[in-house]
């Protein structure tokens, strides 16, 4: 049974830059719950082959949650890891991926603050969780789909959705979500980070909803292998949050220190 649609009108404008944060993030604020898919098709084999090129140490799986993402590689091509510097325009990445760079920049209209192509193993998941407020609740999550297998599926608040290769949607990343890849291939996508501006709030209100569909088989078991994931790597996962906590302490110490 397909999920209840939600209209696309804005129960208030945005907040300002200096206004606090929308509470449940961008798409709610906007009246859009769950994922829509947007009136864009970009050319997923051109990715996938620009892809393919690129040496395998480009892949890592460092500087990210290793819990959460213990089965996703990836890299960033547009900003960087926190605490580390974003590579000098036309370099990095992203400079060896034309087409990709066309999709971010040109087909999707506005310009990200953090684009990542990240590689999900064949049978593997990304567990049940939602991303943090402070740090995405003022952006717009694009994910485009490069590569994925029929049995791939991406759960988001309360339903599953199914996005083939060339599809471009926006996620409400501050819902719970989590994928399963049951396919024996993996599953590629980019996930990007947009500020809303104009002509992106124009694609959001144009988007198609009411694709997600309910399925508590498919549910319970992403529940139960979420659960017996951050059970098996809970001293892994308090040993990453502790440090997260360390890092935004010492900026903050280090001017009282000097005073």
């Amino acid at each position: 049974m397909s999920e209840a649609s939600t209209a696309p009108h804005a129960r208030s404008p945005l907040p300002g830059p200096d206004d606090p944060a929308p509470a449940a993030g961008v798409l709610r604020h906007l009246g859009l719950a769950g994922c829509v898919r947007l009136p864009l098709q970009v050319d997923a084999a051109a990715i996938a082959s620009e892809l393919e090129r690129l040496p395998q140490d480009a892949w890592s799986t460092t500087a990210r949650d290793p819990v959460v993402l213990a089965d996703v590689a990836s890299f960033f091509v547009v900003g960087a890891p926190r605490g580390s510097a974003a590579p000098a325009p036309g370099t990095g990445p992203l400079a060896a991926l034309p087409a990709l760079a066309h999709v971010l920049h040109a087909t999707i209209p506005a310009t990200p603050v953090r684009a990542i192509v990240q590689r999900l193993r064949a049978g593997g998941m990304v567990p049940l969780h939602r991303d943090t407020h402070r740090h995405f609740a003022r952006t717009v999550r694009v994910s485009i789909c490069v590569a994925a297998g029929d049995a791939q599926g991406l759960f988001c608040d309360g339903a599953w959705y199914a996005m083939a290769p060339g599809e471009v949607w926006a996620l409400d990343n501050l819902s719970r979500h989590g994928v399963l890849n049951d396919a024996p291939v993996p599953r590629v996508n980019v996930i990007a980070d947009y500020p809303p501006d104009d002509a992106l709030l124009a694609l959001l209100h144009a988007s198609e909803r009411g694709r997600g569909a309910r399925d508590d088989a498919a549910t319970a078991t992403l529940t139960a292998r979420s659960r017996r994931h951050y059970r098996a790597r809970r001293w892994q996962s308090l040993r990453y949050e502790l440090g997260k906590l360390l890092r935004r302490r010492v900026p903050a110490a280090e001017p009282q220190r000097a005073r």
